[in-house]
């Protein structure tokens, strides 16, 4: 952040790696990680910062903690003897017998924005034959990444990574409004809120995501036109690098009273909320993963909603299955993977689409089953869960200043002061890596007041691991947010990073790729086709 005549200049984010100032970026993704057969002992990438899991209490785990619940951004694991699933909420049911509360170490301040867990090993024990892992507090769109030495999920034992159910309207004089609709699982999005009823009802929303599904239709001559639509099958890598969850199913409609022949009501009725859509969960070991016989991985879409006050329902759509990657040395076990789509919510169809499913493994012994899903790919090694080399572009010093390693992104707080004011146009120091040489770089300076200023620098120089550009601007006085941008063409994008292909967006192949840096250090990328349609493919590490 720059300062001068009591002015800041504010460096907006960090990307990357952890000595990177942050600077949004606008396009460009090169290369990635080559695939390529499996060395003798496949390494998941873990550092085993995060310790091992489940976290043991203090004074020893419970003997009827049949739920794990585990806040996947603050790191904290909670034991309960009974908890409501598909709620999302970080605290045992209220007639829970046990409420313990365990830390998983090395979570830093802010908490894990990641999604990413670097474990020594797991072990999920069941308990009489039963017992849940479930995931909550997780960023929107965020797929839960579980790296290890080995991991173990015994039978009975089951991770919940679900989308939830679509809500139903409410009773008695407010069975007319609108409700929102149901949670995504980790990586997973929103269903569709329904339409309100009364006098001017309206339509049911759609659903969130790249394939969500279309809101029931308000004033429809069926009552079936009513019905939120299920999710279809959104834009996928079949290599699920990058790995993303399932889209949201539509709202249904609301109706006036007395409409399409349903019961009369002063408030006609409002619709039930779409599915959630399944999450993303990646699940990679260096050694083993063992999945005993019935052991389960739940990440199916929700089921919509639906208004019980009338006969008529007024359905929300299901919820897209989720998706699920294993990488490891060896995989075996006869356990159970749910990726299914979601339905309504009595268990009637249209079922919305499953998910996919991709195991990577130079032995693999699995004979359990693939429930739901509507694809699936295998291959004989595995490759690097995450692509260890990532684009990155930073500002690295403003008019001789260096910036600072952690920016923080707060007009109270420059990153960077100058004690005198800055008539002159000054010299904005930019290095990449993994950038294509000869790009150039947009520098944007938007002032708190008055009109923004951009300028562009010269071609990068050096070489693609390391280069670097400059660029001159003119720092208005007054607070300030300074970004940095480059656009790439899709054809650009390395092979080994998308070995199944690019996947199409909205039927039309991408043209380029946009990677946003974000203020709490993580990015955000997508494909944009021609006609602006966006799929976003995760986010970056620190």
């Amino acid at each position: 952040m720059v300062k001068h005549e009591g002015a800041a200049l504010r460096l907006f984010g960090r990307w990357g790696c952890p000595s990177a100032v942050a600077v949004a970026i606008l396009g460009g993704l090169l290369v990635a990680a080559t695939a390529g057969p499996a060395a003798a002992q496949f390494d998941s990438g873990s550092s085993g910062i995060h310790g091992a899991f489940p976290p043991v209490p203090q004074g020893g785990m419970p003997a009827d903690a049949y739920y794990i619940v585990w806040n996947v951004r603050t790191g904290t694991v909670r034991y309960c003897s009974t908890y409501t699933l598909g709620t999302g909420l970080d605290q045992c049911d209220s007639n829970s017998a046990t409420n313990v509360v365990a830390q998983i170490p090395n979570i830093p301040q802010g908490g894990l924005t990641t999604g990413v867990y670097e474990f020594t090993d797991v072990d999920i024990p069941s308990l009489n034959g039963s017992r849940f892992v479930v995931p909550v507090n997780y960023s929107p769109t965020l797929p839960l990444t579980i790296l290890a030495g080995d991991l173990t999920i015994a039978s009975g034992a089951q991770i919940y990574a679900s989308g939830g159910p679509g809500k139903f309207a409410l009773t008695g004089s407010s069975a007319g409004f609108s409700v929102a609709g149901g949670s995504g699982g980790p990586g997973g999005f929103d269903g569709g809120a329904s339409g309100n009823g009364g006098g001017t009802p309206s339509s049911g929303a759609a659903g969130f995501g790249p394939a969500g599904g279309d809101g029931g239709q308000v004033n429809a001559s069926l009552t079936a036109s009513t019905f939120g639509v299920p999710a279809s099958a959104g834009p996928l890598n079949p290599s699920l690098t990058p790995l993303t969850g399932g889209s949201g199913g539509g709202g249904g409609a609301g109706i006036a009273p007395g409409a399409l022949g349903c019961e009369t009501n002063i408030v006609g009725f409002g619709g039930g909320s779409g599915g959630g859509g399944g999450g993303g969960l990646l699940l990679a070991a260096s050694g083993r993963i063992t999945f005993a016989s019935n052991a389960v991985i739940h990440a199916e879409g929700g089921n919509g909603g639906a208004n019980t006050n009338t006969g008529c329902r007024l359905y929300g759509g299901g919820g897209a299955g989720g998706n699920v990657r294993i990488v490891a040395q060896q995989f075996t076990g006869a356990g159970v993977i749910y990726v299914g789509g979601g339905v309504h919510y009595d268990g009637s169809v249209p079922r919305a689409t499953g998910g996919f499913v991709r195991i990577e493994t130079g032995s693999n012994t699995f004979t359990g089953i693939i429930d739901g899903a509507a694809g699936g790919s295998f291959i004989s090694f595995p490759t690097a869960p995450i692509p260890v080399t990532q684009p990155l572009l930073r500002i690295t010093s403003v008019a001789g200043s260096a910036a600072p390693a952690s920016p923080s992104a707060t007009l109270t707080a420059p990153d960077i002061t100058f004690a005198n004011p800055i008539s002159s146009p000054v010299t904005v120091q930019i290095a990449a890596s993994n950038v294509p040489l000869g790009t150039a770089v947009t520098i944007k300076v938007v002032p708190a007041t008055g009109a923004p200023t951009t300028a562009t620098s010269a071609g990068l120089a050096g070489s693609v691991a390391s280069s670097t550009a400059s660029a001159t601007v003119t720092l208005p006085p007054g607070a300030g947010v300074i970004t940095a941008t480059a656009t790439f063409n899709a054809a650009d994008l390395s092979a080994a990073l998308f070995p199944g292909g690019l996947p199409m967006i909205n039927g039309q192949p991408p043209q380029h790729v946009e990677v946003a840096a974000m203020a709490d250090g993580t990015s955000r990328t997508y494909l944009v086709a021609a006609g602006g349609a966006r799929f976003e493919l995760g986010r970056g590490l620190r």
